[in-house]
């Protein structure tokens, strides 16, 4: 059983019990295709709610690693090639080094694929990254900002980078780090907002320079809630 109280505090126990299936997926060399023990079993086998083995579970879909059959099973994704490679993005957030070594780690992917989307974005791209951002900001002065407002923007600047692999790993990034970018946004929506605006603007003037400092300030931010 996994020593869940043990665990480092920025650690909420969704992402415990994800860490404890991900090496049970490890250990029991499970490979695509293979069936996952139900939420029942896993349950009982570390000794949590069923709830929070399903919240694990649902986190590990929306990575890609598993595909949840309704009504019938959960099995290890057929989709290897994301699968796996988000397995390990997991993996190395779970067990990564100090908070200024995962905030450099983000940064430096956010940078890339944003330089990459402003080298190939079209037109339409940079029309849904401006749509993206307005919901961003209507949700923002309602006071219902949620973290898929977030996501969703990066994820319009991921799909502007027209390459699967970005894609599939920022994909990835932004899942593993769901929870502390809403934590941030919560904190400091307005400058959350104010962020997302100069990233959006210097994809607009094709201003790679301008999107890295907005993305050191926003990471920086994004930092303080994982302490």
């Amino acid at each position: 059983m996994l020593a869940f109280s043990e665990a480092p505090h920025r650690k909420n126990l969704s992402t415990q019990v994800m860490e404890a299936i991900e090496k049970l997926i490890l250990d029991k060399k499970l490979v695509p295709g293979d069936i996952l023990p139900t939420e029942q079993q896993i349950s009982q086998e570390l000794q949590v709610s069923k709830s929070s083995v399903r919240e694990a579970i649902k986190m590990m879909e929306a990575l890609g690693i598993v595909d949840i059959r309704r009504g019938l099973c959960t099995v290890i994704s057929e989709r290897s090639e994301r699968g796996y490679l988000n397995l390990l993005m997991s993996q190395m957030y779970l067990h990564s080094g100090n908070i200024e070594e995962l905030r450099l780690f983000r940064q430096i992917i956010e940078k890339a694929y944003t330089a990459q989307a402003i080298a190939a974005a079209t037109d339409q791209d940079i029309e849904q990254i401006g749509l993206a951002l307005e919901r961003f900001r209507q949700n923002v002065a309602a006071g219902q900002l949620t973290v898929d407002d977030d996501i969703h923007f990066h994820d319009q600047v991921l799909a502007a980078t027209h390459n699967s692999y970005l894609i599939t790993l920022g994909a990835a990034l932004n899942q593993l780090f769901r929870d502390s970018i809403e934590t941030s946004i919560r904190r400091h929506p307005d400058t959350a907002l104010s962020d997302h605006e100069r990233i959006y603007q210097a994809i607009c003037q094709r201003r790679p320079d301008l999107a890295a400092k907005a993305i050191e300030d926003s990471a920086g931010l994004w930092s303080l809630s994982l302490q």
